[in-house]
């Protein structure tokens, strides 16, 4: 009977602990909300040393919310000295509670190594979790580690299949990068028409690469019939938002005049805003024009140096323009040394032109060649 009671006792006992500990619990949730609506408040006033001050309170007390927010604010030094160690520490508290944004973000951070070392398996693994949780930004983001080949095998088959889940709920990200896997032929059969419609859902949300990509299949009249208008539209608008393909593809149909005038000012002007964010195929178009004075002056100086930046980034058609300019001696001193190695460069890559003067030299005595009108290469859209 002793013993009843005193089970009797200790139950009533642990009903009241429990009681307390919901009371706290609640009192606790109710306090953090207070809490986080001043730190969102102060936040949005701009007074972020104090807002960091505020969810500080809330991370202390374990809010996920907070937890995020405080590793936000020490990556980016808002309100506090840039700190990625402690952006690291707070998104992986919240991301041990299995906040399923914190586990995409921990995931972000080691494959970047923000805040630690860089370490794909670990961004694999907290990409995963998140994915579980059908977090679409970590589901593009896994199937672009499996495509890589980054922290496991590279495997296209499952980043198709991750690809697919996260564009199925509309992550522009994903609908291109799906778009591409069809348009190659990775992970699945190649299929322009699903390209081309993948790549539309993405370019209909503004994404710049998949608006460029989008226009070249206009251009090409692949997976759709061929538009030039429409190709023009569509690197328009990924132009204008600095997409150096666009700029580059939209810069070649005023030069070649397809689907509009014939324009080289216009084709200098694209060019050279793709050239100047390092895009080689913009940088050697661009020397071309130099060189043939089309919408500018003649200067074989710029020609040269324009070549110059696109050989220096492996450009078989520039490694071949540069090795036909020492060979003549334009804009430069003639050397036979330095065209042939130029020349020989460009070959390799498979460049007939380099391969056409190579053989021309072989037959004739340096510095004398033939004379031509034109390099031998010119760059063609990729």
């Amino acid at each position: 009977m002793r013993q009843v009671r005193n089970c009797a006792l200790w139950a009533l006992y642990l009903c009241l602990v429990a009681v307390s500990a919901q009371a706290r619990t609640k009192s606790q949730q109710t306090s953090i909300v207070a809490i986080e609506s001043q730190a969102d408040s102060l936040y949005q006033q701009q007074k972020y040393s104090e807002a960091f001050a505020a969810y500080q309170q809330g991370a202390g007390l374990g809010s996920t919310k907070s937890q995020i927010f405080l590793g936000y604010m020490y990556a980016t030094g808002t309100g506090i000295a840039k700190d990625p160690e402690q952006a690291f520490n707070w998104i992986g508290k919240a991301a041990e509670q299995e906040n399923v944004n914190a586990e995409c973000l921990l995931g972000a951070m080691y494959q970047g190594g923000l805040g630690t070392s860089q370490d794909y398996a670990q961004a694999l693994t907290w990409y995963g979790k998140a994915a579980q949780q059908g977090n679409p930004s970590a589901e593009n983001s896994l199937g672009l580690l499996y495509y890589h080949g980054r922290g496991t095998t590279q495997d296209y088959a499952r980043a198709f299949a991750w690809f697919s889940r996260a564009a199925d709920q509309g992550l522009p990200d994903a609908e291109y990068d799906l778009g591409s896997m069809y348009f190659r032929g990775l992970g699945t059969a190649q299929d322009y028409a699903q390209a081309f419609a993948w790549y539309s859902k993405a370019a209909q949300q503004g994404l710049a690469s998949a608006q460029s990509d989008l226009g070249e299949m206009y251009y090409q009249g692949m997976g759709t019939a061929q538009d030039y208008a429409q190709a023009i539209a569509w690197f328009n608008k990924a132009a204008n938002q600095g997409n150096p393909n666009a700029q580059h593809s939209l810069g070649f149909m005023y030069q070649e005049g397809s689907g509009i005038a014939q324009d080289y000012a216009q084709a200098i002007a694209w060019y050279s805003k793709a050239a100047q964010q390092g895009y080689a195929p913009a940088e050697d178009d661009l020397g071309f024009l130099y060189y043939r004075g089309l919408g500018t002056v003649q200067d074989y100086a710029q020609a040269i140096a324009w070549f110059n930046k696109a050989a220096g980034q492996g450009s078989a058609t520039a490694e071949s323009n540069l090795g036909y300019m020492y060979l003549k001696g334009l804009g430069v001193v003639q050397d036979w040394r330095q065209a042939r190695a130029w020349l020989l460069k460009a070959a390799d890559q498979g460049s007939d032109s380099a391969k056409r003067w190579l053989a021309s030299m072989e037959e004739q005595t340096p510095p004398s060649v033939q004379s031509a009108a034109n390099p031998g290469d010119h760059t063609t859209r990729n």
